[in-house]
């Protein structure tokens, strides 16, 4: 079946706003209406860079007034009291509002939710309380009034000079906002909303990500405030209220959260909708929330979302083929360039010694010490409890240990991050899949990308020629990688839409995506058929050609001994048996404590 995809190109998006802001005049009858429309692209700009927040990594900020209001005063501040121009008065307004956003961004490290919710209304309410205070700087509660007009080296600008600003700056929001939703920033945001765990596995910071759309969104918030400073002439603490930080937040969620036009279709209703509604007189607030309640309960991702959904499912009910995944894996020329290992050191890549992890008074890992070479398969089995998975997740950085050390390619990594060890070459698929559930299964993939992409952030925003030959990059390869694992004919599929066999094929490739030395397999045969798990045990034996070296926990003992090269046996977190598969299934302590004193070895085990 051929699906509709979505590549994120910013033309024709661009092409319909433009020609809208365009026409604006032509249509409007008079001045009023044209600030209207200007008080709307102002509100669409909050609106906007809210929605790199919201819509993104998921953190819902109340305080956007606050930021709002911190732009539309620094303007004021330095346009009346220090006669700065335009220019030096919006960069000031820029970086007061970025600092504003690296602080509110350092509660996410802690907290989420409405926790998050209520630190954000907080600093909206000291904003508005200094405003009406600091009377010497803000005039109080009478604001600051004879905010000069905008002269950009022509005279002031007129109404239809200041619309041609504003419509101009809006456009250029909307293409900022486009392209960081439709490239590796965006996909790494929607990445840590979706699953932190996988990010951190695929070297993404998560805090680095939530800092930024912070900063984007406070950015945007103060340009806002500064146009609107311009465009009002006038500021005080009754125009930055908490209620504003409200509609703000609905108009990304009444338009579509992390959706392209859903803000301006929220700050367009939200903005013309109160005037349209007084005819209704004292029900004019009832019918108002009527309607937005109706809205979001019939329309649960907002119009531009809900859309987008519907017609999505009626291009895909057009045409009905039933879709089944290759063979895996499927070796090419391509995979060999992509994943076979140049050796940066000789000797073993992975090892332990004496590592030890304590949970309060138990000891899930202890004393452990373990010698992983080069382009191997290493098994690490025992029975359940055994402290299997807490010994991966010390060699990955999610643990840090209690004593002992880690050393990663020479290189001691204990105590280390599970991003910073990743970046260092080593990655991991989990026991229960973790993947990014509402992102496709390619994008999945290409997140994988991110943390060894060099595109900075200015060439992504602009689109620049070396983004655009990076981006075609990771889609070859991304490309490769879904046909090597047999999941090419669902690129385009939602990956929470997947089979189970597939999303631990899916999981497997992205972990692949990074190119790494050393995989660590978190019982990759969980759940799937015998027929998969023989593909399974061909794709390790791949892998283990192409110079990559693998790191096995599994409980099914079949595939072990087969497929193995190295195994070690934990009991109670210790090691009680290590070495070649034969002589550790024979060892006594291994059938006593693994299989059973009276079990066969041979056969799967619980």
């Amino acid at each position: 079946m051929k699906t509709t995809r979505f590549t994120g190109g910013v033309v024709l998006p661009a092409i319909a706003f433009a020609a809208v802001l365009a026409l604006i005049p032509a249509l409007v009858s008079n001045s009023f209406q044209l600030r209207a429309v200007m008080l709307f692209l102002v509100y669409a700009l909050v609106a906007l860079g809210l929605n790199l927040l919201v819509g993104l990594v998921s953190l819902v900020s109340l305080g956007q007034a606050g930021l709002y209001a911190l732009g539309a005063y620094t303007v004021a501040i330095l346009a009346t009291k220090t006669g700065a121009g335009f220019l030096p008065a919006m960069l000031g307004a820029i970086a007061v509002t970025a600092a504003a956003g690296v602080a509110l961004s350092y509660p996410t490290v802690r907290v989420r939710g409405v926790y998050l919710a209520v630190v954000t209304i907080a600093f909206g309410l000291i904003v508005q309380n200094v405003a009406i205070d600091w009377r010497a700087l803000t005039g109080g509660t009478l604001g600051i009034s004879n905010v000069p007009r905008i002269d950009l080296g022509t005279g002031p600008l007129g109404t239809t000079g200041l619309y041609a600003l504003i419509a101009v700056t809006a456009f250029l929001g909307f293409v900022l906002h486009h392209n960081l939703m439709h490239s590796r920033i965006g996909r790494a945001m929607r990445a840590v909303a979706q699953s932190e765990t996988a990010s951190r596995a695929l070297g993404i910071d998560p805090t680095r990500q939530r800092v930024l759309a912070f900063v984007l969104s406070s950015v945007f918030a103060g340009i806002a405030g500064g146009l609107y400073a311009y465009l009002n002439r006038y500021v005080n603490p009754d125009t930055f209220s908490f209620s504003d930080s409200i509609r703000f937040l609905l108009m990304v969620i009444l338009g579509g959260a992390g959706t392209t036009f859903g803000p301006l279709i929220g700050a367009g209703i939200l903005t013309w909708i109160p005037n349209l509604l007084q005819a209704f007189g004292k029900w004019q607030l009832f019918v108002y929330g009527a309607l937005l309640a109706g809205v979001i309960f019939f329309l649960p991702k907002g119009i531009a979302g809900s859309a987008r959904d519907l017609w999505l499912r009626w291009r895909r009910g057009r045409v009905q083929t039933v879709r089944q995944a290759d063979a895996w894996p499927k070796p090419s020329e391509g995979i060999d360039a992509l994943l076979g290992v140049r050796p940066s050191v000789r000797g073993p890549v992975l090892q332990t010694r004496d590592l030890t992890i304590r949970f309060g008074g138990l000891s899930a890992v202890s004393r452990v010490s373990v010698d992983i070479e080069r382009a191997t398969v290493h098994a690490i089995i025992g029975p359940n409890g055994a402290g299997k998975t807490t010994l991966l997740n010390a060699l990955s950085g999610f643990y840090a240990p209690t004593e002992g050390r880690v050393t990663l390619l020479q290189d001691e990594v204990g105590g280390r991050s599970s991003v910073q060890i990743a970046r260092g070459g080593l990655t991991r698929t989990f026991q229960n899949t973790e993947l990014f559930p509402e992102m496709t299964v390619e994008e999945n993939v290409r997140v994988a990308f991110h943390a060894r992409s060099r595109c900075g952030f200015v060439s992504t925003v602009l689109r620049l020629p070396a983004f655009r030959a990076e981006e075609r990059l990771q889609r070859e390869r991304a490309a490769l990688l879904l046909d090597y694992v047999g999941l090419a004919a669902y690129r385009d599929e939602t990956a929470a839409n997947l089979a189970f066999g597939h999303q631990r094929r899916l999981e497997i490739a992205r972990a692949l995506a990074l190119s790494p030395e050393i995989l660590l397999l978190d019982e990759p045969a969980a759940g799937l058929t015998h027929a998969e798990i023989d593909e399974l045990i061909a794709l390790i034996r791949d892998l283990k050609r192409l110079g990559v070296t693998v790191v096995l926990v599994e409980h099914h003992v079949d595939m072990i001994m087969s497929v193995s090269d190295h195994v070690t046996v934990l009991d109670y977190g210790e090691v009680i048996a290590s070495g070649a598969p034969g002589t550790v299934r024979e060892d006594p302590k291994v059938i006593e404590a693994y299989f059973g004193a009276s079990a066969s070895p041979a056969g799967d085990a619980a």
